[in-house]
């Protein structure tokens, strides 16, 4: 059985995912998550509490997880075939995510990732 599930878990579990990021905007960034916290979670594919090398949105602001020292993040976590393998707030639709993280996320880069993670799996509700 598929599900999407919001939660939050130690960035250590992504650490073979880190890359050195080198964008425009890069320290803006991680001054907007010092004093916010990251606000738009991370999409991450998994299957039975193993996290897939592909389905991965959120190179950039896992890498200030760790120059921060951020001991939880909060994140997405699909599977297309199995369940998770970790436990959260389960996603039935859309819609779950706007009232968990507000209705500015679909306005986050993150947002066409998740939606693609929602068509994949194999019995979406709606959208």
């Amino acid at each position: 059985m598929a599900e999407m599930i919001y939660t939050e878990i130690n960035p250590q579990v992504l650490r073979h995912r880190l890359y050195e990021p080198s964008i425009a905007g890069y320290d803006d960034l991680v001054e907007s998550i010092k004093q916010n916290g990251i606000t738009s979670p991370l999409v991450v594919g998994c299957n039975k509490g193993v996290i897939h090398s592909k389905g991965f949105d959120g190179n950039h602001r896992l890498a200030i997880a760790f120059t921060l020292g951020l001991d939880e993040i909060p994140v997405v976590l699909y599977s297309i075939h199995h369940k998770t393998g970790f436990d959260g707030k389960q996603i039935n639709e859309l819609d779950d995510i706007l009232q968990i993280c507000g209705e500015d996320i679909k306005n986050e880069d993150f947002w066409d990732e998740l939606r693609g993670a929602w068509r994949r799996l194999p019995y979406p509700k709606n959208q």
